[in-house]
């Protein structure tokens, strides 16, 4: 039964690694696919995009900071996603910035400022306020995702995960191997090796 049973978890377990790894490589190409050019929109159209956040239900020095700091962030996030190691720290972020958008955006369709213009670049504007809602919603559960998945093969490629993985695989391996044959104890108390 242990023959049939382990390799059939060893493909199971192989096969869901696999559905993992495409799943975050299709939401890693996501996420740069929204921030990069979204950033570089908002850099290429600043002064609209400027105008915007000034306009925006916040005082103006706020609107200017935004204004300044949100462009180069976005594009920052983007292109974390393309070093293995900053991938925790994109995710991350992305996520934060997603959740920031949602209650923003939230607030909008509540209706609770009289009215004030989108300042999400050119690639956004036409959306209406519901829809943009559901949109960012559907980023943060994408963000949050991949970032789910980031940190499950943080942890499982870990050293000292790979240490007992490591151990665990030899533990299965002389299982197998010694299945069939008599453990050390036996062959110490067998009667050919007492005569001998």
């Amino acid at each position: 039964m242990r023959d049939i049973v382990l390799p059939l978890l060893s493909d199971l377990h192989s096969i869901t690694m696999k559905a993992k790894k495409i799943i975050y490589q299709i939401i890693l190409i996501t996420l740069m696919a929204l921030w990069i050019p979204i950033s570089l929109d908002k850099l290429i159209n600043f002064e609209l995009f400027r105008s915007a956040m000034i306009q925006q239900p916040f005082s103006d020095q706020l609107g200017m900071y935004l204004a300044y700091t949100l462009p180069p962030l976005e594009l920052a996030v983007g292109l974390l996603f393309i070093m293995p190691k900053t991938r925790i720290w994109a995710f991350s972020l992305s996520s934060l910035m997603m959740l920031a958008f949602v209650a923003y955006v939230g607030l909008a369709v509540m209706k609770v400022w009289e009215k004030f213009p989108c300042g999400c670049g050119l690639v956004f504007q036409q959306l209406g306020w519901t829809a943009h809602l559901w949109l960012n919603m559907g980023f943060l559960v994408v963000s949050l995702l991949g970032l789910w998945l980031e940190l499950s093969f943080l942890k499982h490629h870990s050293p000292i995960n790979r240490i007992i993985e490591n151990n665990a695989s030899d533990d299965i391996t002389s299982l197998q191997v010694n299945s069939g044959s008599p453990t050390a104890t036996e062959l110490k108390t067998s009667p050919r090796l007492q005569k001998e």
